[in-house]
């Protein structure tokens, strides 16, 4: 058999092998199939090419993006462009210049978890991120990060609040070239910006409860400096641009500020845009508050040491001593003589403010420091509202005073403490604890301070000053105040910093119990209400807190007895209801039944239907005196004392009831003085009684000051004495009871076990049952 050799084909073309009858023809099957094995290693070439020519495209244009430090922005979803501030100054004092931003990198505090576990609802809600390298400008927050496969950070919930105002956000990406230069022109803060959302933060107790300390425990325990900043990124969607109003913050920041978003958000001049020229850049971001609060909605518990810190730091900024105290007094007047904001006059800048009260400086430069604030306008707002009339000073200059100089039974006010006190901004100064020297009980024990908060529209106590009276001739030191017309944080806190009992009408005012003593005694909250509405809102707040809690009310209706019933009569607000009415266009009375439209039916129209069927009710009952007649009677039902079942099952309409609801937790209301007086006075026993039982805690156990005020506190909860009348099962059973709640877990002193049970607390919730939780505190003990 004949072999064959196949020949590579070379530059000169054919080539045979030996010669062969057959060798033609094998010839040329050679070539071809040599041919082919050419254009094979051809196209392998051509597409490799390809490749390296894709490629280099890619990091040229990659390094394109990257040349100047600012890459091509791809938004995330977390920020709104369309939202983006307006041109206005940047008012801190940081320069942007160039400088190497590295890719961020972070870490969260489910790194740990399962994939099952992190995406639980639990721990969407509540994860908190920690991100290296992280940036902020006009339009939002942004990382910056290599190549195209790149991972975002996880979406973090900004919001301590409810489930329906979270707010789930992360920044956006912007593209890092792998070679490029990471250049990049921007302002730098070698600290941390703290991101964050704060819930209805123009309403004191929610900015307090639901923003303020769920941002200050984050910062207590993801390590804050005096030159921190943060980041408000997003706002809750509820909040009416008009009350964009928030509270002071710069007691805990030296050169930070407080970032915004949008021009509407600019209510103090802690806040500031973020810079227009180029982004402000941090060295870390800590993103989200931990969903963490005292309400039963909140994943989280803020330990009860935080909320102690924090009102001391307070404390420590503002008074700690008589010439601090007199220092802010003297800066608060000279803003309100000025034309600044209550909220503003505090972070114009503290060197420089000083230095301009020091030196008598004229207003023409003082306007100018206003203007280079970015407050432009608040000297015109502040004279259309009329500034004198409102400010932070108005709860000091109008507080009164009664028993402090020297507490007797059947004394009352002493003579001359009008002069000394009532106007007076540091009146409590007189009563320096070691000077002071009280007659109404053997050994010169000190009466309890009651505080008596006054509102003086809505909710207004009927027969406040009556109470004041009892409790003076009882031989209580009691401290009348008032809010309704301008308290700032400061002198909030300084009012609260020695009342040991807070009567108060269930409302906003009775967060500012946070400023209250911790212990000796352990402090009491008595919410004066009415029977035909309560809310246990501060039930929680208070027992994180570890401070006893119990509603009360005299009428319209579960009167305790007969004579009560005669010291509490029915009160009918018609001024109250009528205005609550004009505010309730879809509350209308007087109709016949065929013109009411249901609930189910007036859900499915769109807006224009039901404003068309409102529009019709109302030119009806106006066009009709039997209807207007009618009107007046069902609003007399629908106020009086008894529950309007029959006139609710008549519209059957959820905003009547809501009506209703709203008019009894808006109306005034009777104090029943008598009851009233007796409560207190065992409570000054009560304090008496504590005394010993502290006492016996330093001999039993070895519990610091703070483990011993939850021991007499947790006390009060084994003898359902600490929460009351109802309601209070759940609630310390979340903050007290279980290990996860306020009472005795590590935050400040451990930040690695934050969150986690001491040994100590264990100790002193052992024991603790359903039943003890379930049985309520009243105003009768």
């Amino acid at each position: 058999m004949a072999s064959y050799q196949l020949l590579p084909l070379t530059a000169g073309g054919d080539q045979s092998g030996p010669h062969n009858p057959h060798s033609r023809p094998m010839n040329r099957a050679a070539q071809c199939l040599a041919l082919v094995l050419a254009a094979t290693r051809t196209k392998r070439r051509a597409v490799l090419i390809g490749l390296i020519l894709s490629t280099g495209l890619v990091l040229l244009i990659s390094l394109g993006q990257s040349m100047d430090g600012v890459s091509r922005r791809g938004n995330s979803g977390s920020d709104n462009d369309a939202n983006a501030a307006p041109d206005a100054p940047w008012t801190a004092e940081t320069k942007a210049q160039d400088f190497k931003l590295q890719e961020a990198t972070w870490t969260c505090t489910d790194d740990d978890l399962s994939r099952s576990e992190q995406e639980s609802k639990s721990n969407r809600r509540s994860r908190q991120c920690v991100v290296e390298n992280f940036c902020v400008d006009r339009k939002g927050g942004f990382i910056r990060k290599e190549g195209y496969f790149r991972k975002n950070v996880p979406k973090v919930n900004l919001m301590a609040s409810d489930e329906e105002s979270d707010q789930m956000w992360q920044p956006r990406m912007e593209r890092l070239s792998w070679f490029g230069s990471k250049t990049i022109k921007a302002h730098f803060v070698n600290d941390t910006v703290f991101v964050h959302s704060f819930y209805s933060h123009f309403h004191f107790s929610h900015w307090l409860y639901n923003g303020m300390t769920p941002l200050y425990s984050t910062m207590k325990r993801f390590g804050h400096t005096r030159d921190s900043w943060t980041f408000r990124a997003a706002r809750f969607w509820a909040d009416p641009i008009d009350r964009q109003g928030t509270w002071e913050m710069d007691h805990f920041f030296q050169t930070g500020r407080e970032l915004v978003l949008r021009e509407e958000e600019l209510s103090t001049s802690f806040q500031t845009l973020p810079p227009k020229d180029a982004p402000i850049c941090f060295r870390r971001a800590v993103i989200g508050l931990g969903s963490q609060c005292a309400l039963g909605y909140c994943e989280k518990n803020i330990p009860t040491e935080v909320y102690k810190a924090f009102r001391d730091e307070i404390a420590d900024f503002y008074w700690k001593t008589p010439l601090t105290w007199q220092s802010h007094l003297k800066n608060a007047q000279y803003a309100i003589d000025h034309g600044l904001d209550h909220q503003e006059h505090e972070t114009i800048g503290h060197k420089t403010k000083k230095r301009w009260l020091d030196d008598n400086e004229n207003l023409e430069k003082t306007q100018a420091l206003v203007r280079k604030s970015n407050i432009t306008g608040v000297l015109e707002r502040r004279q259309e509202k009329g500034a004198q009339d409102t400010t932070q000073l108005k709860c000091l200059e109008i507080a009164r005073y009664y028993n402090f100089e020297r507490a007797v039974p059947g004394h009352g006010q002493e003579q001359g403490e009008v002069t000394s006190r009532i106007g007076q901004r540091n009146p409590d100064y007189v009563d320096l604890e070691s000077t002071y020297e009280n007659t109404i009980t053997a050994g010169g024990k000190r009466q309890l301070v009651v505080g008596i908060l006054q509102r003086e529209s809505s909710r207004r106590l009927l027969n406040g000053d009556e109470l004041v009276e009892k409790l003076v001739q009882a031989g209580f030191r009691v401290k009348w105040m008032s809010f309704d017309h301008g308290c700032g944080l400061a002198e909030t806190a300084y009012l609260l910093r020695d009342v040991n009992v807070l009567i108060s009408p269930h409302g906003n005012a009775l967060g500012a119990s946070i400023f209250m003593p911790t212990h000796d005694p352990v402090s009491s909250i008595i919410s004066v209400d009415t029977s035909r509405y309560t809310e246990d809102w501060f039930m929680s707040t208070s027992s994180a807190l570890g401070q006893r809690f119990v509603q009360t009310w005299c009428g319209p209706t579960q009167y305790a007895d007969e004579e009560t019933k005669a010291r509490c009569p029915y009160s009918k607000d018609s001024v109250g209801a009528a205005k609550l009415l004009e505010n309730k266009p879809d509350v209308i009375l007087g109709l016949p039944k065929e013109m009411i439209k249901s609930y189910d039916e007036l859900k499915e129209m769109t807006d224009e239907q039901k404003q068309s069927v409102y529009d019709n009710q109302r030119a009806y009952v106006k066009s009709h005196p039997e209807a207007q007649k009618l009107a007046l009677e069902e609003l007399d039902i629908l106020i009086g004392p008894e529950y309007p079942k029959a006139l609710l099952e008549k519209y059957n309409t959820w905003v009547s009831w809501i009506y209703q609801a709203e008019y009894w937790k808006g109306t005034p209301r009777w104090i029943d003085v008598v009851r009233m007086v007796k409560l207190v006075e065992k409570l000054q026993t009560e304090k008496e009684q504590e005394m010993l039982a502290e006492e016996n805690l330093k001999h039993t156990m070895a519990l610091g000051t703070s483990q011993r005020s939850y021991g007499l506190y947790i006390d009060y909860v084994r003898k359902g004495k600490a929460c009351g009348p109802t309601g209070c099962k759940d609630i310390l059973d979340r903050n007290v009871a279980k290990s996860t709640g306020a009472f005795g877990t590590h935050s400040m002193d451990n930040v690695h076990l934050w969150g986690q049970p001491t040994s100590e607390s264990e100790t002193l919730r052992r024991g603790i049952t359903p039943e003890m939780l379930a049985h309520g505190w009243t105003i009768d003990g």
